[in-house]
């Protein structure tokens, strides 16, 4: 009698198939090529930005949203990225590129996509606010994209469950417990895969490789900052009234980065704010 495919074994051989593979468009590519440089060049990103009506728009509405607090009306690129500063508009860049492949038209996947998207962006606001807290000032301008990005693995992992649930041919129904449980077995590996496909810098990749690995590069400050944030968005998202800091604050994150009781508190209260104030 022939041996059942796993569950596991029909997701990795799924992921092989390039349809699996989530797709930034070229035009996005090339977008965010220049926002990750080092030195990005403010003049040519807007003039890609003007060419992508849709992304134009989008920057426009979120640096006109009560979230940034911005005083008078910004109706151009150029005054966006007055108004925000460098930093804030590659953020909002990043943010609006990466958000397009979170729409799924299979209810399912876009459930988990939805919780998958305000976990990267309320990891994203809380790396970079860490960072400003701890005074790390050379981590600023790159804080908010490897909060963003370090769960990415797990949109690679959802698209290709897509791709089996709409086989006429697969007998594939998992329950949401097994789902869960592939998702945060696989999903670090296949983070730094798809990252790489993606043309991202390495330190973004590193992260989303070693933001729950037990052995990881404890000089690394932004992966210490991402797996902090990260625990406490999982803490928050649990929604547990009897749940405390106390393991956040005693952990090893916490005491190389030098992170006090008070400001693991004062990250779960910006985080709170951020969730309750920032744009869809």
């Amino acid at each position: 009698m022939p041996q059942k495919t796993s569950i596991i074994e029909i997701i990795k051989q799924q992921i092989q198939k390039e349809d699996s593979l989530p797709v930034l468009s070229p035009k996005a590519m090339k977008i965010q090529g220049e926002a990750t440089k080092n030195d990005p060049d403010f003049n040519v990103l807007a003039r890609m930005i003007r060419l992508d009506p849709t992304l134009t728009s989008q920057i426009l509405k979120t640096a006109n949203s009560p979230f940034y607090r911005g005083l008078g009306d910004v109706d151009t690129i150029k005054d966006a990225i007055i108004r925000l500063g460098q930093n804030e508009m590659i953020n909002i860049i990043m943010k609006v590129v990466h958000q397009q492949n979170f729409k799924s038209n299979n209810p399912l996947i876009r459930s988990y996509q939805s919780r998958l998207w305000n976990h990267s962006v309320s990891c994203a606001i809380g790396t970079l606010w860490t960072a400003k807290y701890l005074s790390l000032g050379e981590l600023i301008p790159k804080a908010f994209i490897a909060g963003l990005l370090h769960d990415m693995g797990k949109l690679y992992l959802l698209t290709a469950l897509e791709k089996i649930l709409e086989s006429e041919t697969a007998a594939f129904k998992p329950p949401p417990q097994l789902i869960e449980k592939i998702l945060d077995s696989l999903h670090s590996v296949l983070g730094y895969s798809l990252l790489t496909k993606w043309h991202l810098p390495e330190r973004y990749r590193i992260i989303a490789r070693d933001h729950h690995a037990t052995e990881y590069n404890y000089s690394d400050l932004l992966l210490l900052i991402v797996r902090l944030v990260n625990a406490v968005c999982k803490k928050m998202e649990k929604n547990d009234p009897g749940a405390d800091l106390a393991g956040i604050v005693s952990s090893k994150e916490a005491d190389i980065l030098g992170m006090p009781e008070i400001g693991v508190a004062e990250l779960e209260i910006a985080l709170e704010d951020a969730r309750t104030n920032r744009p869809m």
